[in-house]
């Protein structure tokens, strides 16, 4: 499986109104499963999605990683252990309740 977004990031974004195609779901029995078989839940986004969902600004001449990896966006550094797909769903959070980002 692709690591996508965990609970607590996917339910903040659903709750932020955030709304993408995912291809897998967060139920409420805590498992991640397909999109397709149990649309009940929060969806759970991996990381081309929610990059592709940022401002461009925030994606430095395609060196995305190195600058994901080393930055801080607006105070959303990469946590230790934390996926990608995770820091970049902290971000646009951070964004939203900033006011920078609309959905």
């Amino acid at each position: 499986m692709t690591t996508t977004t965990n609970f607590e990031i996917s339910k903040k974004l659903a709750e932020i109104g955030f709304s993408r195609q995912a291809f897998w779901v967060w139920t409420s029995k805590g498992c991640c499963c397909p999109f397709e078989t149990y649309l009940d839940g929060f969806r759970a986004y991996d990381l081309e999605t929610l990059l592709d969902a940022l401002p461009k600004n925030y994606l430095v001449k395609n060196d995305w990683l190195e600058c994901f990896l080393n930055r801080d966006f607006n105070g959303t550094k990469r946590l230790e252990n934390e996926s990608l797909a995770d820091t970049a769903g902290r971000l646009i959070i951070k964004l939203h309740e900033k006011n920078l980002i609309k959905f």
